[in-house]
């Protein structure tokens, strides 16, 4: 099977000189081959992250195509990702199947802003409208993550990283496996000074800093080759401060914010008729508390989330697989001033993909019983056609057309009025979106040139914006282009890059905000032997219209971002077969900008530590 690039997860994997994995699961909730998957699907994988030296999940998916991440200051505090300009509202954010989405945020999303990706195996960016596989959060992507599984002998691996801002970061993995029992365990701990998340320019002085604690576990049992168990857990605590908003006079030493989240999730995988019936059980629950402290009075945010599936695969050799299941999610949220309030949804879901000869044509639908709005139905199409596929040359077409919908949240239904007026609406209705795109993949010169065009368009009806309370207002049409370039130049070197073009308007003609209509990204990989690996990546944003809301003159302040370039280079050299050296500078130039109006950035910042291996 020839190795392909589905997207580019990086200018830096593939710059990098790093082959992305054969094997997609995101794209149909089964295993295929990336060759054969017709959705823009990007894969990263731990090996990848580690050498480029990525510590949180917004740095991880910053270079790949048609995501775009912003960060409301340094480390800890609030990151949005943006897929294909659609809301982060409308990203599903998965762990090993277990859902992080919080039910207690405002818009359902999922916080990425404390996800360390010491434990990662594999990511899986998927943009466009994934409703008819994923559900009611899936409207613009998901990002789907796999944790490292243990295996062979008992091994322990340390590592110790310090920098700027008075950073210590540590990390502890033990892992192993037999034939029947793997085990993979990681403990890690983070703790900065930061800088100030207002930005420092408007006279905000006082740093901000930041400490998690994070717990992760995973085994897996199998006493056949027809039978295995897989149980998760994951933990988490983090502290940080905060600024009243953005712009002059935001600091605000008393502020701090608090979280706590756990994650537990489990699945049983059963094959019978020679493993032509494949059944897979999920069942996962998470916890989540949020408490924020400030001179102003104190909020706190609880929510619970309980997910039961059961997936059913049938296999016709090669040819053709028929996945169908079942799914119920319960979720609760309540704050300080929000009663705790429920809602559940049952959904039906079927896929079918067929394989002929180099054409894979695949179909699925879902419904969604909702018990406020009922019942909503979403559809998804694709094809995947290879022209040329053979050992120096392959071309390839892909295209699909999805639909979707999201549920509004818990607060943005309930929220009580407050003194500026009314915040939740009982009538809102669900948003949304019908999605297409169509690419195409080229590869020369023994896959030493790799090509990838892919063009996209996407409609949404009914958002939510907030105009004196919540209301569905808005429509919006994004369209745009993800062109990916890698050349191999030899095999020490290799040469990559990235370029989004995002077109984003509403109903008015209005470009949306914090939308960069350019956004590049390039990456230069260079190894000496086998033991010193160097990257040098650059991310370029366009400009983009933002707003921030003025906490000393309480009016919103609209303005529209310069375009910036950041650039990073990081090191690794391997001492001996046990020991790692590696290090990196972030913002290499010095470069002065704002990722959301008003809010800070690093600048020039030096990181460096040891990975030990017992």
């Amino acid at each position: 099977m020839r190795q392909q690039i589905t997207g580019i997860a990086g200018a830096v994997l593939l710059l990098a000189g790093i082959v992305q994995a054969e094997i997609v699961v995101s794209a149909g909730r089964v295993p295929t081959a990336a060759e054969d998957v017709s959705s823009s699907v990007t894969s990263l994988s731990g090996a990848d992250l580690e050498r480029l030296q990525v510590t949180t999940l917004p740095q991880a998916v910053s270079m790949v195509p048609g995501v775009h991440m912003v960060r409301s200051g340094g480390p800890g505090q609030t990151a949005d990702i943006y897929i294909r300009g659609s809301k982060p509202d409308h990203i599903l954010v998965l762990v090993d199947g277990m859902e992080m989405n919080d039910p207690s945020l405002v818009g359902r999303n999922a916080d990425l802003s404390t996800l360390d990706v010491a434990d990662i195996e594999r990511i899986e960016v998927l943009r466009g409208a994934q409703s008819a596989l994923y559900g009611a959060d899936a409207m613009g992507g998901v990002i789907n993550i796999i944790t490292k599984r243990g295996s062979g002998p008992p091994t322990v691996t340390l590592s110790a990283e310090a920098g700027t801002f008075e950073t210590y970061r540590e990390t502890v993995t033990v892992s192993g496996g037999t034939g029947i029992v793997d085990y993979a365990f990681t403990v890690t701990h983070i703790e900065t000074e930061g800088f100030s998340a207002a930005n420092e320019a408007d006279g905000n002085t006082e740093a901000d800093g930041y400490e998690r604690t994070g717990l992760s576990g995973r085994i897996g049992i199998t006493p056949s080759e027809h039978l295995s168990f897989d149980l998760l857990a994951r933990y988490s605590h983090s502290s940080v401060d905060y600024d009243n908003g953005a712009g002059e006079g935001a600091d605000a030493p008393d502020n701090v914010a608090e979280a706590e989240r756990l994650f537990l999730g489990g699945t049983a995988k059963l094959g019978l008729l020679d493993s032509t019936w494949q059944q897979r059980l999920t069942a996962s629950v998470s916890e989540q508390r949020r408490d924020f402290m400030s001179s102003w009075g104190d909020n706190w945010f609880d929510s619970e989330l309980t997910k039961v599936g059961w997936q059913h695969d049938l296999y016709q050799g090669d040819v053709n697989v028929v996945s169908a299941g079942v799914e119920v999610e319960e979720e609760t949220a309540e704050t300080d001033s929000l009663l705790k309030l429920d809602s559940e949804i049952k959904s039906l879901y079927v896929q079918d993909q067929v394989r002929l000869g180099g054409v894979t044509l695949v179909g699925g639908l879902r419904l969604d019983d909702h018990d406020t709005f009922g019942e909503e139905v979403t559809g998804r199409v694709g094809v995947n056609v290879r022209l040329m596929d053979d050992e120096e040359c392959g071309l390839r077409l892909k295209s699909t057309y999805g639909t979707g919908f999201k549920a509004p949240s818990l607060y943005q239904l309930h929220a009580p009025s407050s003194t500026f007026g009314p915040i939740g609406n009982e009538e809102l209705q669900p948003e949304t979106s019908r999605s297409v795109d169509a690419g195409i993949e080229l590869c020369l010169a023994d896959n030493r040139v790799q090509l990838d065009l892919t063009g996209f368009q996407s409609e949404y009806e009914d958002l939510i914006d907030f105009v004196a309370g919540y209301v569905n207002q808005s429509e919006a049409d994004i369209r745009g282009a993800e062109l990916t370039a890698r050349v191999k130049v030899c095999e020490a070197m290799s040469v990559g890059a990235t370029y989004t073009y995002t077109d984003s308007e509403d109903a008015e003609g209005n470009t949306l905000s914090r939308r960069p209509r350019h956004r590049a990204t390039a990456d230069i990989h260079y190894a000496i032997g086998e033991d010193v690996n160097l990257s040098l990546t650059c991310v370029y944003v366009g400009e983009r219209e933002d707003s921030y809301f003025s906490s000393t003159d309480y009016v919103s302040v609209s303005e529209q971002l310069p375009d910036h370039t950041v650039v990073n280079l990081a090191a690794s050299w391997d001492l001996c077969e046990t020991v790692t050296l590696f290090g990196r500078v972030e913002n290499l130039f010095d470069e002065a900008y704002e990722e959301l109006a008003g809010y800070g950035t690093a600048g020039i910042s030096g990181y460096g530590g040891l990975r030990v291996t017992l």
